[in-house]
């Protein structure tokens, strides 16, 4: 067998040969690897940019629903047909639901498991937030159960909730970097820049080749509107990444910095000569870091009406501030690139067909 350890480094509890999780702790047996910081900073560099630099709650700040008890809904089945390791680890739970050296493990079975599936159902996101609740209302300090509640809240958008945790955490274990790098992106994802940049800094002091840092603080200076530091900073990362892989995707959010530097066209034709009227608009559109990736199309099947089709773009989710910034800006856009004869924008999902929102262009700001 691979796994040979009989000790968990965590908090020194027997570890029998195969063992995934300590059974006393619930930490992995293997440290957390680098894929898992760069997952999360796929996240944030695809949603962060110059246009606004925080999404809501993905449940706004209403409490998730409790997983559904027994037998139930047919992808918790097939979930539980793909991991019998799951299932089995599901039916000892419910055995004793009091076993917390159970839950632990339980819940860290269920974080590996989100993580690795982004599209995950989200009753196992709503079952890993009951397994890690349970764990802290017995143990309101318990710092593995802390970070990864603060790590799904972050995963599914819950900033706030985030936040929390990722604070309660930190006061017990504050040399966790990564941690800290997330709680620092936490900060950016709510506007709260220059902190998020003091805790950036914090991290970076003690470790100053951090990837994952390096990058979170270039994204923070972009989103604060800073291109040039942002920028420089960004270069820096790109040295500093640990894969191939890591690089090509923070190299695309380098390549958004020059799209939406100071002076950069919003768009061009053939000549080189800028683009106006709705190419231009489409233009700035598609050079946004954050609704570029997500756009598709733009329509104009109605008089005075452009439709704007964007892919799992969550525009429901967006804070009344970002949002009125986010309008702002395309107003601006549409004013400069002439769309005199367009008198509102419809912001479309691509998968649905239905509106998600509605600009007025001729309201006054």
């Amino acid at each position: 067998m691979e796994n040979t350890i009989t000790l968990c480094g965590n908090c020194a509890g027997n570890l029998s040969a195969g063992m995934s999780f300590c059974p006393a702790c619930g930490k992995r047996v293997s440290a957390r690897s680098k894929s898992y910081f760069m997952t999360a900073l796929g996240v944030t560099a695809v949603v962060f940019g110059a246009s606004f630099g925080l999404r809501a709650l993905v449940k706004g700040d209403r409490v998730m629903p409790a997983p559904a008890r027994g037998n139930t809904v047919v992808a918790q089945n097939e979930t539980q047909r793909e991991d019998p390791q799951l299932v089995a680890m599901r039916k000892e739970v419910e055995a004793s639901p009091e076993d917390l050296s159970k839950l632990r493990v339980f819940a860290g079975m269920l974080g590996d498991k989100l993580r690795s599936n982004p599209s995950a159902p989200p009753e196992l996101v709503f079952e890993a937030i009951d397994t890690l609740g349970k764990i802290l209302k017995a143990q309101p300090n318990d710092p593995g159960a802390l970070v990864m509640m603060a790590d799904v809240s972050f995963d599914q958008k819950a900033f706030t909730k985030a936040l929390d945790f990722y604070e309660r955490y930190l006061k017990i274990d504050g040399d966790d970097l990564g941690a800290r790098s997330r709680y620092a992106s936490t900060l950016t994802f709510l506007g709260r820049y220059d902190d998020s940049i003091k805790e950036l800094g914090r991290v970076l002091a003690k470790d100053p080749k951090n990837f994952p840092a390096m990058a979170y603080l270039s994204i923070t200076y972009a989103q604060r509107g800073d291109l040039s530091k942002a920028k420089e900073l960004a270069v820096s990362a790109l040295s500093f990444a640990p894969s191939d892989d890591a690089r090509a995707r923070f190299s695309a959010f380098v390549a958004s910095l020059d799209q939406t530097a100071p002076g950069a066209p919003s768009g061009s034709t053939e000549s080189g000569k800028p683009e106006s009227g709705i190419d231009g608009f489409v233009g700035v559109v598609r050079a946004n870091p954050v609704a570029g990736p997500k756009f598709v199309r733009a329509d104009q099947d109605q008089p005075g009406l452009l439709k704007l089709v964007f892919n799992n773009f969550p525009m429901a989710q967006m804070p009344p501030f970002a949002k009125e910034k986010f309008f702002s800006g395309l107003k601006s856009a549409a004013a400069k690139n002439g769309l005199a004869d367009v008198k509102a924008l419809l912001f479309i999902d691509a998968q649905t067909g239905q509106e998600m929102e509605r600009l007025d262009l001729s309201k006054k700001q």
